[in-house]
């Protein structure tokens, strides 16, 4: 983006639409963290491109694009390990709880 005013909206409206999603109980903290941060990392982006390409070049990439889009991939792959682990605690969870229903049921009846 050659504007830095769109971006900073645009990062406004993300951290606005995260607060509300906390509020509402739609969105929970550990993975609003991330989407704050994402936020506040783009913008600082295009506020300042400089630096972007100082540590891109850094690490070795000749296009700062590539460096983002890095950054970008390796972001969803934390968010797809995170939501994985906590699919696999829930999974467990519900798993036990069944087993709990079916001895009280079994408890029940006797």
């Amino acid at each position: 983006m050659n504007n830095p005013i769109v971006a900073i909206i645009l990062a406004i409206l993300i951290i606005g639409l995260v607060l509300v999603s906390i509020r509402r109980g739609r969105l929970k903290e550990k993975y609003a963290i991330l989407w704050l941060l994402v936020a506040l990392f783009s913008s600082a982006a295009v506020i300042f491109p400089e630096t972007v390409f100082k540590i891109a070049s850094t690490f070795g990439f000749e296009i700062p694009a590539n460096f983002l889009f890095s950054i970008a991939l390796l972001i969803a792959l934390f968010l797809t390990f995170l939501l994985s682990t906590d699919i696999s605690r829930k999974q467990r969870q519900i798993e036990n709880l069944a087993t709990e229903l079916a001895i009280i049921k079994n408890q029940l009846k006797k």
